[in-house]
């Protein structure tokens, strides 16, 4: 019997003490940006993603030596995002939103 697919929707995010977060749906792809792709396009799912340098003028909180995104409150693009995590890169901090893709 196939796997049915869950569709992933919005939850209520509460970030942990460093400032991370991870949609507790979201599988655990352990860096296979491949397996990603094809859960991303199973889902229907848009990205953006950014890093939180986008976002903070002056003060940078990984400046205290600290691995934490303490102090960085990322806006979704538009109402109909919604957030798939807030998570450490090699280039810091990085929030991902999605949406669902419209089929025409």
């Amino acid at each position: 019997m196939p796997e049915e697919t869950v569709v992933i929707q919005p939850v209520a995010v509460v970030r942990d003490a460093d400032g991370w977060w991870s949609h507790p749906d979201l599988p655990d792809f352990d860096e296979d940006y491949a397996a990603f792709k094809v859960w991303i396009a199973e889902q229907r799912l848009e990205l953006q993603q950014w890093h939180m340098e986008a976002d903070i003028d002056g003060h940078h909180p990984y400046e205290d030596g600290a691995c934490h995104c303490l102090g960085w409150e990322p806006v979704a693009p538009a109402p109909e995002w919604f957030l798939l995590g807030i998570f450490d890169t090699e280039d810091g901090p990085c929030v991902s939103w999605a949406r669902r893709v419209v089929m025409s």
